[in-house]
């Protein structure tokens, strides 16, 4: 069946920021090719404010609530109840450009083996000295390419020609706040996995992970640069500090976890990936040394022990992740 925008239910997932959430919902209500669905997961909310904000000005989009906190307890309740083929996941400080939909829809319509697609993900103000830090730094993870990549086909271009493990393309495939995801798959798969983007102790990579699970059940993952969406970065430093240094401890613990699950005869690869994830840190402190790395010496540092933490991080969650008590941020 040929996928529009019709098919697409719009998620977005927000923790007691409606003004956020109005910007990204009117960016939504623009869409050139509207969605079939919008979606408003209110994620353990304080207060009844963005219940509030929904139901007197956006009456076309469904608000639910999932009460357990967390980005990817949030993103599963989404999965839930969603009544579209396609869920398509904005972050409450994201801004959907007006095409965005029409380009999913043709991603997933031009590669019916695609379960996952991501888009690309631009500043949407360099206003302050943690916003233009953050994209020095490399900014949101997506593909540096002008034209559509198709994994597992393009694996080699997007990591520059070099052959590299499924958990690199992941990691470097795209984001949460710029991704569509087959329902029925991604159910079938278990939904995001709600041990990490939690806040405490692993604040990310539940995207990198579904992306690296799609690939693992032989599904394609479609990088769609003309998806493209605006996200507001952290204004504040030690706040862009403390992000960079927590998804590096998150990374870790991906990695690691993959190599893990990987049989014997493959894990060589994954083994030098997650190496390499350790020991960049302290390469960069001797960039840094010599004037060619962006970050301060000390977050750098900070980044090398979260990284070794980040190897004893990983805990399974359980079925409503009891005693869980401090969310993530919905960015």
């Amino acid at each position: 069946m040929a996928v529009t925008a019709a098919d697409l239910t719009v998620a977005i997932c927000t923790r007691n920021r409606p003004a956020l959430l109005r910007r990204a919902l009117r960016s939504v209500t623009a869409q050139r090719e509207p969605p079939g669905e919008i979606l408003v997961v209110d994620n353990a909310p304080a207060d009844d404010a963005t219940r509030v904000l929904v139901e007197a000005e956006f009456p076309g989009a469904r608000y639910v609530v999932e009460p357990v906190a967390g980005l990817d307890a949030a993103r599963n309740r989404a999965l839930r109840s969603a009544t579209r083929d396609v869920v398509a996941l904005l972050d409450d400080d994201g801004v959907a450009d007006p095409g965005w939909t029409a380009a999913l829809a043709a991603a997933f319509r031009d590669h019916p083996a695609a379960g996952l697609c991501t888009g690309r993900v631009e500043p949407l103000s360099l206003e302050t000295e943690a916003q233009r830090l953050f994209e020095a730094n490399g900014g949101m993870p997506f593909p540096d390419s002008e034209t559509r990549l198709c994994l597992p086909a393009d694996g080699r271009r997007l990591m520059g020609g070099r052959r590299a493990p499924a958990i690199a393309w992941a990691l470097t495939a795209g984001c949460g706040c710029n991704l569509a995801v087959r329902r029925e798959l991604a159910l079938a798969l278990g939904g995001f996995d709600e041990s990490l983007d939690v806040g405490t102790p692993l604040p990310g990579a539940g995207d990198s992970d579904m992306i690296l699970r799609v690939l693992e059940a032989g599904a394609e993952v479609v990088c769609e640069p003309a998806a493209l969406v605006r996200h507001e970065h952290r204004r504040e430093l030690d706040a862009m500090h403390d992000q960079v240094i927590g998804y590096q401890r998150a990374l870790v613990a991906l990695t690691a976890r993959a190599a893990a699950r990987t049989p014997a005869a493959r894990r060589l690869p994954v083994l030098a990936f997650l190496g390499w994830r350790l020991v960049k840190p302290a390469v960069r402190l001797a960039r840094r040394a010599a004037g060619r790395d962006v970050l301060p010496a000390g977050v750098l540092l900070r980044m090398l022990w979260e990284g070794w933490r980040g190897l004893a991080s990983y805990s399974p969650a359980g079925p409503a992740r009891q005693g869980r008590e401090q969310a993530a941020p919905c960015s």
